[in-house]
């Protein structure tokens, strides 16, 4: 059986700290828990403390550096300490505010006795500002990579901030859990919940006939499940039009081994993006991650902080009609694409 890991991200001053206090206080008794601590924030989290308050809590301090770096290796050596422990039923991990959490994740997947279970990232709506989002590529990281965020210390926020903050969450793609927090509180039967999987999100035929991307069946649309020949294929969806069954958009979801390679995509979209209305994607490139987008501008890809899965989704232009025979040829030319790690 595996160790569920939860990791508390967060920049520095958003309360990271406050909000693993507050779990630790939702601990059930009949179960064990490991704190990982690289930091101490607002709330004075001492190791020996909280090893009296708490009996079954095993506390593991990492020093000399954040654990996405220059303390990388301290964390391999805590983890490798950790899974030895017999018992444990979850591992709680906060990293500094200045790390990145993504070289974290690469280090738990190297262990297979732990699972990470949830990513929860903290932060404020001074903190997330229009300006700071576009110039802070750590902020944009932390949000990407989590599947909880807490809009924290909203008691302490005026309404315009708190409106500027969540326009810029209700904006990600792919969609975030969100919700709004005071003090770092979080239900921890909330995020003990495991994690379903994800659908990939799919376009959306609204009523005025423009497309957005939503992750919601198509007004008007049939939306099926679609028997993908892909390798490593975790989910495929399609949408046609229930009057003559063409095809109005398809979108696939991949294992995160799957490997896309850049130049072979840009010949694919070349091939079959003057059917496109649009286009979005989370893609593996490498050991990293790129934020596909196709319109009318033509194809861009940007870096982007991901790890959960590749996805690719494409909306077709409805005077095309689009049959099924078209979308067979498009996954075989994808298998040019594609590699496995």
């Amino acid at each position: 059986m595996t160790l569920p890991v939860y990791l508390i991200t967060g920049l520095l001053g958003s309360g990271k700290s406050t909000c693993l206090h507050h779990l630790i206080q939702q601990k059930p008794t009949n179960q064990n828990w490991a704190v990982l601590i690289n930091e101490f924030g607002e709330i004075d989290i001492d190791g020996a403390a909280l090893a009296s308050q708490h009996p079954n809590l095993t506390i593991e301090n990492v020093s000399g550096g954040c654990i996405c770096c220059s303390a990388q290796f301290s964390l391999s050596q805590a983890l490798g300490r950790l899974i030895q422990q017999p018992n444990l039923d979850a591992l709680l991990i906060e990293p500094t505010g200045l790390g990145h959490p993504a070289k974290i994740i690469d280090t738990l997947k190297q262990f297979p006795q732990l699972q990470l279970a949830k990513i929860i990232c903290l932060i404020t709506p001074q903190q997330l500002t229009a300006e700071r989002w576009q110039k802070s590529q750590v902020m944009r990281d932390l949000v990407h990579l989590a599947d909880l965020i807490l809009l924290n210390k909203m008691d302490l926020s005026q309404t315009d901030e708190l409106v500027a903050s969540e326009a810029i969450l209700s904006s990600l793609y792919p969609p975030k859990a969100q919700q709004r927090s005071q003090q770092g509180q979080v239900n921890w039967t909330q995020l003990s919940t495991p994690k379903e999987p994800k659908p990939s999100a799919i376009f959306r035929l609204q009523m005025n006939k423009t497309f957005s991307l939503q992750n919601k069946p198509a007004h008007a649309a049939i939306t099926d499940t679609w028997h993908s020949n892909l390798p490593n294929c975790l989910n495929a969806t399609l949408q046609s039009n229930p009057q003559d069954d063409t095809v109005l958009a398809i979108g696939w979801q991949l294992s995160p081994q799957i490997l896309f390679n850049r130049s072979a995509l840009k010949q694919w979209f070349a091939e079959f993006s003057p059917y496109f209305v649009r286009a979005k994607g989370l893609l593996r490139t490498g050991k990293e991650w790129q934020l596909l987008n196709y319109s009318d501008s033509g194809l861009q890809l940007n870096d982007i902080a991901w790890r959960q899965d590749s996805r690719l989704e494409c909306l077709f232009t409805p005077s095309a009609k689009i049959d099924r025979s078209l979308i067979k040829n498009m996954e075989t030319q994808l298998l040019s694409v594609i590699s496995h790690r």
